[in-house]
C-alpha cells in the first residue's frame, strides 16, 4: 500500500493545483486591496469575505472528501478480510466434508487390505501344510522304497 494508485496522484496534482489557484487570487485581492481607494472598501471586502469563503470550503470538501475516501478504503479492507475468514471456513467445511464422504472408501481399503492380510495368511498356512504333505509323502516314499529293495 505503499504506491499510491495513479488516480490518487491525480487527485493530489489537482488539489495542489487549486490551492496554487487559490493562492494566486488571494495575491490578487490583496494587491487590489492597495488600490481600493479607487474601487471602494465595501467592494473589496466583499471579494476577500466571498474568497475565504470559497478557500475555507474548497478545503472542507477536501478533508471530507480524504474522510470519505479513508472510511471506504478502511472498509474495503474490514471487507476483503472478512471476506478471506469466510472463504477460509468454507474451506475448512468443504475439507471436512470431504473427508467425511470418503469415510467409506477408507473402509473399504481398510476391509480389503485385511482381506489381503488374511489371504496371505491362509497361502502361507496351505504352504505350509502342502510341504508338510510332501515331505511326509517323501518321507514314506523313501522309507517304502528301503523296504521294498532285495537286500
Amino acid at each position: 500500500m505503499t504506491d499510491q494508485p495513479p488516480q490518487n496522484e491525480k487527485a493530489q496534482k489537482e488539489w495542489a493545483d487549486l490551492q496554487r489557484d487559490l493562492d494566486t487570487l488571494g495575491e490578487q485581492l490583496k494587491s487590489l486591496r492597495d488600490h481600493s481607494t479607487a474601487l471602494g472598501n465595501t467592494l473589496v471586502s466583499d471579494l476577500e469575505a466571498r474568497f475565504q469563503d470559497v478557500r475555507s470550503r474548497a478545503l472542507s470538501f477536501h478533508n471530507a472528501a480524504e474522510s470519505q475516501v479513508d472510511d471506504l478504503r478502511k472498509a474495503a479492507l474490514a471487507q476483503a478480510a472478512q471476506t478471506q475468514n469466510k472463504s477460509a471456513e468454507m474451506a475448512k467445511d468443504t475439507a471436512r466434508q470431504m473427508w467425511d464422504r470418503s469415510e467409506p472408501l477408507r473402509l473399504g481399503a481398510q476391509e480389503v487390505g485385511q482381506g489381503l492380510v488374511r489371504a496371505w495368511s491362509e497361502i502361507a498356512t496351505s504352504f505350509g501344510k502342502a510341504a508338510e504333505k510332501v515331505q511326509t509323502e517323501r518321507t514314506k516314499s523313501a522309507t517304502g522304497e528301503e523296504s521294498q529293495k532285495p537286500s
